[in-house]
């Protein structure tokens, strides 16, 4: 006798770890750690780039007062006042800035990156800051 049905046996099995599927669950995994990566950096450096970026904007809207206020005693001591602040940041007024490399370590942090200045002069910007009860507060500054 001859098996006409043969087709009516058990239905194929499907292969779950398909190339396809391999590399969605690779891209996925890629994915996950990123965002969480983000999110552990971002919580980490905000409050430093928040620092910075006050003081900055303090110095770039001619408020000495509001940037000295951010800078460590050291700092303070090195300008004297907001009056000193101003001198030694002289022709160097930011206008635009943005922070490519941050770093932290301990208590002190790290930011550097390009700046504009007013006139339209581009340089670079560094800061120094410390953690100094628990905010971060500017210890130095280049701006050229």
């Amino acid at each position: 006798m001859t098996d006409l049905h043969r087709d009516l046996g058990a239905p194929p099995r499907r292969r779950f770890f398909r190339l396809r599927n391999i590399i969605l669950m690779i891209l996925a995994a890629l994915a996950v750690f990123g965002g969480g990566l983000y999110l552990i950096l971002s919580t980490a450096l905000g409050p430093l780039v928040q620092s910075g970026d006050d003081f900055m904007g303090g110095l770039a809207n001619g408020q000495y007062e509001r940037a000295y206020a951010l800078t460590t005693p050291g700092l303070r001591q090195q300008v004297g006042d907001a009056a000193g602040l101003e001198r030694a940041v002289g022709a160097y007024r930011p206008q635009e800035w943005s922070w490519s490399q941050r770093s932290i370590r301990n208590s002190a942090g790290r930011l550097e990156g390009s700046v504009t200045y007013a006139g339209g002069r581009r340089g670079t910007a560094r800061l120094n800051l410390l953690q100094v009860d628990g905010q971060w507060r500017v210890e130095g500054f280049s701006l050229n």
